[in-house]
């Protein structure tokens, strides 16, 4: 058996002794059984701004926030004002949406309607 316990707890990201993570472990369990799913009302019986429950390196793991967490910085772009591309995300949409573009010199596809010139329906 491990001596490392399964439960760990942090407040504004500094650990927790294992008996303090255990003891709120304990209370934030005796909430969310009596109140299902009320993170935020734990928190604010609490003083917290934010409870997360989490799970890191094989380790449950209660994030605590007692203050808003500082927005995180962009990093500085290299070219400009014009905002990075996201990962995974698709190109702005086209004018006319999906549709390929059409070809030089081509004619549009007949739509429904009468048949083109010199060839009839069957």
């Amino acid at each position: 058996m491990s001596d490392r316990s399964n439960l760990a707890a942090s407040i504004d990201g500094a650990p927790l002794s294992e008996e303090e993570a255990r003891e709120l472990w304990t209370r934030f369990s005796r909430h969310m059984d009596e109140h299902r799913g009320d993170m935020a009302g734990f928190a604010r019986e609490n003083g917290y701004v934010s409870v997360t429950p989490t799970f890191e390196r094989g380790r449950a793991l209660l994030v605590v926030r007692t203050t808003e967490a500082p927005p995180e910085k962009p990093a500085p772009r290299p070219g400009g004002d014009r905002p990075a591309p996201r990962a995974n995300s698709k190109p702005a949409p086209r004018p006319g949406g999906d549709r390929p573009a059409p070809r030089a010199n081509s004619k549009p596809a007949p739509r429904g309607g009468a048949p083109a010139r010199g060839k009839r329906r069957r």
